[in-house]
This record gives structure tokens, sequence and C-alpha cells, in this order.
């Protein structure tokens, strides 16, 4: 758990500088997605040689794989078709919630700020919309992908890796 000595900060004084670092923040939940099974390590099986591979993924997107690496394909020159398996893959608890800054917090005549946290196994199903939280987690950016890739250029959209989530009060 991140110690208790880092201070807690407003929405609004998150800044670009604090990409990539720990940081503890107060807001209110306004919405939460279903918790979703996401992908860690994919499982495939090569339909030549019989034989299991293991996949790690390490962001929201992969690509598979598409020949099989194994040392039998690569001997007899075959290029394995492979199938990915559900079965063998190992998922993780995965929910988004949007975070908005508490009344108190706003200035006069400001429109409140909001952040995306994503949270990972035990941090699921820890609070809900309308609940005052603290949240301590890694700041990241992630790439807009697609069309809205092409759009935006070298801009990245930010969001916070949960680490710890405590409850201060239900329903706002």
């Amino acid at each position: 758990l991140p110690s208790t000595t880092e201070p807690v900060r407003k929405l609004r004084e998150v800044l670009a500088q604090d990409i990539g670092h720990l940081l503890k923040v107060k807001g209110m939940v306004t919405r939460i997605s279903d918790v979703k099974p996401l992908a860690s390590v994919v499982a495939y099986t090569c339909e030549v040689c019989a034989s299991t591979v293991f996949g790690e993924v390490t962001s929201q997107q992969f690509m598979p794989i598409t020949k099989c690496p194994s040392e039998r394909c690569k001997t007899n020159k075959s290029a394995g078709k492979i199938v990915m398996q559900t079965r063998g893959t190992k998922f993780v608890k995965y929910q988004e919630l949007r975070v908005q800054e508490l009344p108190d917090q706003v200035p006069v005549g400001r429109i409140p700020r909001g952040m995306t946290v994503h949270c990972r196994g035990e941090q699921t199903r820890r609070c809900g919309p309308g609940d005052v939280i603290t949240i301590s987690g890694i700041f990241m950016t992630v790439r807009y992908t697609g069309y809205r890739a092409i759009k935006a250029g070298l801009q990245s959209d930010t969001y916070l890796e949960a680490v710890n989530i405590e409850k201060h009060k239900q329903n706002y």
C-alpha cells in the first residue's frame, strides 16, 4: 500500500509532470463500469504439433501470435496454425471508474474536473456512484487508437491505475 504520508491532492492539482508517479487524490465517483474479465496471460495451442504456448498481455490491446514458435514446428519447417484457447487463459477482474472533483473543491463558476480510474483484481467493486473516495495510484497515459489517434496526433489520454481505494462516505 502507498504511504499514508503522501498528501491528498485535488484533481485540479494533478498535472502532466505527475505522469508515471504515485499520487493520492480525493473525489466523488460519478460512474462505474461492469466488472469484466481482462486477459493477463493468453494460451495458444498449435493444430500441427499440439504444443501449448503462453503469451503475456501487458496492455489493453495485443496482437495474437500467428505462427507456432515451438521447436517441433521449426525443425519440420511447418508454419503450424495456432489457435487461442480460453480454457488456459488467465483473466483478472477489471473495472473502470469515473471520479469527479468534490463540490467544495470547485472554484466558483467553474466546471468540475474528472478523471478515469482503472481498477484490477481486489480493487474492483469497492465503491459505487455517489461515494466519496481517496484513491492511491499511478498516473498513466494511454495512446488513442483508430480514428481518434489520427485526430489527436501526439496527444494521449490519461488515467489513474488504482493501487488502493479508501471509501469515506456512501452516497453523497
